[in-house]
């Protein structure tokens, strides 16, 4: 009876974190302006209905760059258990470099001369 009830106290006493996966875009130049957003999701008994909560990063990273395109975009998704089969949580962080509209024209012309150059 002891061992059940220390068994049964440690996988409740348990908990991890790990990160299920990475994706990365390819790297602008201009690195000077990181934005972030992160979305959190919990789960109880291993029960998760829809996905709709990821829909708002795009959102928070185009309105945290208003003016230009987000480049350079790392994403994680990461699953943190507090308690094994009761109580799951999911989180998804995206970050990428803010690059205006502007400084990407002058970027594509500084290629196109380079290019004729060589």
């Amino acid at each position: 009876m002891k061992k059940l009830l220390l068994v049964a106290t440690t996988l409740v006493l348990t908990s991890c974190a790990y990160v299920q996966s990475v994706s990365q875009t390819s790297i602008p130049r201009d690195r000077r302006n990181l934005v972030t957003a992160k979305v959190e999701r919990n789960i109880i008994f291993m029960f998760n209905f829809d996905n709709n909560y990821i829909d708002t990063l795009t959102s928070d990273l185009q309105a945290q760059c208003p003016k230009g395109s987000v480049k350079g975009i790392l994403t994680k998704d990461e699953s943190i258990t507090y308690f094994p089969i009761i109580f799951h949580k999911s989180v998804v962080t995206a970050s990428g470099y803010c690059v205006g509209a502007p400084q990407a024209r002058k970027q594509q012309k500084r290629r196109r001369t380079q290019k004729r150059r060589s």
